[in-house]
């Protein structure tokens, strides 16, 4: 399993994932020409990608979506119920072939189990994933206030977490943000902060793993107060290896199984 984050944050969200058998984008948060030009980056094919995950209807995970139906290469998109009724009549007649998708029902895609997670954030029902492939899990989980603790032995002891850490709490309140965009992100359907990303991976990870840090808030958050939730938060910091995702193209993150 090979994972590229083409973006990250309150400007938009792409993820890139690919196998030997099949290949999908989490989201369509940026313009389709950003996301042909960060996959030409990668060296990848932007064509050749058939299917689309969404997590919800925000503009920062939907803004390059109705290019992307219109370009006539997704052929299949696995949707929530209350998503495909929170998007705007534009792009609803556009939809390929879709499948609707409900928290904590799993089903099969090509080789991969994938299990939608209900998360907690101001959209109409809105989900995370867990996609495993043979020994390998993969865990997404952004865009959330808080994620429910009859999750977590689920969520445990995976190779790689797509997890936010949106905020330091104490830089967004003393930021220029409006107070109800403050009680927005600070509430149980905003945001997780440092402590909150950091405190839930430490209940999570007792094996190496690779943490993929996203949408962090580009003006209410510091990679050194990323660090020291962690180093506070964690008992063995030393088991997560850290990346750091953001608008910009980072390095694939490639999982393979052992041979």
């Amino acid at each position: 399993m090979e994972i590229f984050i083409l973006a990250s944050g309150s400007k938009g969200n792409v993820t890139y994932v690919k196998n030997e058998v099949t290949s999908f984008f989490i989201d369509a948060g940026i313009s389709y020409q950003k996301i042909e030009s960060k996959m030409k980056a990668y060296g990848e094919d932007v064509r050749s990608v058939k299917t689309l995950f969404l997590t919800h209807e925000h503009l920062d995970h939907i803004a390059g979506l109705k290019t992307l139906l219109k370009s006539g290469q997704i052929e299949q998109v696995y949707l929530t119920q209350g998503t495909l009724e929170a998007l705007n009549g534009e792009i609803k007649p556009l939809l390929p072939r879709y499948e609707i998708i409900k928290a904590d029902e799993m089903f099969n895609f090509y080789n991969f189990e994938v299990t939608p997670i209900l998360l907690s954030h101001d959209a109409k029902e809105p989900v995370g994933f867990i996609f495993k492939e043979s020994e390998k899990k993969f865990v997404v989980l952004t865009d959330t206030g808080y994620v429910d603790q009859s999750y977590v032995s689920m969520l445990k002891n995976a190779d790689c977490y797509l997890l936010e850490a949106n905020h330091d709490p104490a830089r967004l309140l003393h930021s220029s943000r409006p107070f109800y965009l403050k009680q927005r992100i600070l509430g149980i359907t905003g945001h997780l902060s440092n402590e909150d990303a950091a405190r839930l991976m430490n209940q999570l990870v007792d094996k190496k793993a690779v943490w993929i840090v996203a949408h962090i808030s580009e003006d209410c958050n510091e990679i050194f107060d990323i660090e020291k939730a962690i180093v506070e938060q964690f008992e063995d910091p030393t088991k997560v290896e850290i990346y750091y995702a953001s608008q910009q193209s980072l390095p694939g993150i490639k999982i393979w199984e052992l041979k």
